[in-house]
């Protein structure tokens, strides 16, 4: 039973890289230069689309809704009518 767990066995898929080698082509400085800037864009882009997250529109707006929510819970058990069994009857 050891040897099913040494630790130079196989295991899983037993998926081997060996056909699997490509050649990479050198980059230059330009392609590193254009996927840096590219990467960049993207970045400022997101941040430009979700502003209002970033400047705390949406954390007002949460927490508008949560003190209504709140605030409607509390009236709502105010409100209600406390009915007690009375057993000593």
């Amino acid at each position: 039973m050891a040897e099913n767990y040494s630790l130079n066995s196989r295991f899983g898929l037993n998926v081997s890289s060996q056909g699997a080698q490509t050649k990479q082509a050198p980059k230059s400085n330009v392609d590193i230069t254009k996927n840096v800037g590219d990467f960049i864009d993207s970045m400022t882009s997101y941040v430009a689309e979700y502003e209002n997250v970033f400047d705390g529109s949406v954390e007002r707006e949460i927490n508008m809704y949560s003190r209504q929510a709140m605030i409607v819970g509390m009236n709502l058990r105010a409100g209600e009518v406390k009915r007690q069994f009375d057993m000593n009857i």
